[in-house]
């Protein structure tokens, strides 16, 4: 008797200790209609019931500026370190991007200032017009916003972090719709972080997936930007370079599959993003990481971004595609098509 009593109540403790292991409940999972397009909003909704069932690892990958956010914390952050004096003038100016054109590179050695330098990446041309960058691969990489991520050299990685959530703040601070004039282009100059993707990201969460950020602007600004939304460091994916064993940023990039750190010619960026996602996220270590993923399981479930940097990976996308439509060719020509009946088309939720 003593045996068996000794054993009921190991047993009870040991059910008492587990885990409750319980599914969600549609309440759980509620996604609020706010601001949505009603077909998108049940399509969504009819996502979550049935990826909450799902058993399996489940990934959704999101672009961060005008997908998350409104506007873009790139802009905003390269205004405010060009600002602080975080941008160095370097011996060479060439060695700042491999792609600046020799007028880019001639307009610097006239007179680098800041309205110049925002200029070229912003407008990607010289004040006379002609091309700042060129001789890149447009499929893996966007030399004006790899131009930000060399332009950090010189830096700590947390003096860049720092910086970057002041100017975060103070955006969200400013007033929607508020402006400023650099040089001759009229930028935004306010940030919003868009509630109903918030909830997205928080009911997919609760729907047991991985959420996770990957944007074609620095690796140190955007990780401190997606803490405001729950999204650890080690779940965000940007620009990222090489650190001197001093710990300051060079002008090196680091590289993704073939392409090899200091290379400077991939970042994330359209087919850049997909071999980061196949590399990071999935541990692909065999085949070629630009290219799709031949293990459908190890591709996203979920995908939404905004502009054709993003199409890749939407494309690669094997559950649900969500567009935040700003009219860009590729991403609107594949969102439109809606080859599969997978694709949803979402108009910014701030004009």
């Amino acid at each position: 008797m003593k045996k068996f009593s000794f054993l009921f109540g190991f047993l009870a403790l040991a059910a008492c200790a587990a885990p409750t292991v319980r599914t969600m409940t549609p309440e759980d999972i509620m996604l609020k209609p706010d601001g949505w397009d009603p077909r998108n909003h049940a399509a969504l909704v009819a996502f979550l019931s049935t990826e909450n069932k799902r058993p399996g690892r489940k990934v959704a990958v999101f672009d961060w500026d005008n997908t998350v956010i409104k506007n873009d914390i790139g802009d905003a952050a390269f205004i405010g370190l060009l600002e602080r004096g975080m941008v160095k003038t370097p011996a060479d100016w060439r060695k700042t991007s491999p792609y600046l054109t020799d007028a880019a590179v001639s307009a610097l050695e006239q007179g680098a200032t800041p309205e110049l330098i925002f200029t070229l990446y912003n407008s990607q041309k010289t004040p006379d017009g002609a091309s700042a960058f060129a001789g890149h691969d447009e499929k893996i990489i966007e030399p004006a916003y790899a131009w930000l991520a060399h332009l950090l050299a010189g830096n700590t990685p947390d003096e860049v972090r720092q910086a970057s959530r002041e100017i975060f703040e103070r955006q969200l601070a400013n007033p929607i719709g508020a402006t400023r004039r650099i040089g001759e282009a009229a930028i935004a100059d306010y940030i919003r972080i868009y509630p109903q993707i918030a909830d997205l990201i928080n009911a997919l969460e609760k729907s047991g997936f991985e959420v996770w950020i990957v944007s074609a602007t620095p690796k140190y600004i955007i990780e401190v930007c997606a803490e405001k939304i729950g999204i650890p460091p080690e779940r965000v994916i940007g620009i990222e370079n090489v650190v001197s064993p001093d710990g300051k940023i060079t002008y090196d990039l680091a590289g993704c599959g073939p392409v090899k750190d200091g290379e400077n010619r991939a970042i994330t960026f359209r087919d850049g993003k997909r071999c980061w996602i196949n590399t990071v996220i999935f541990g692909m270590t065999e085949g070629d990481p630009f290219q799709p993923n031949p293990d459908p399981d190890k591709r996203p479930r979920f995908g939404a971004g905004d502009s054709d940097g993003d199409v890749s990976f939407l494309e690669d996308t094997t559950g649900l595609r969500l567009v935040l439509d700003r009219q860009k060719p590729l991403v609107t020509k594949a969102a439109t098509a809606n080859a599969d009946g997978r694709w949803l088309m979402q108009k910014p939720f701030i004009p």
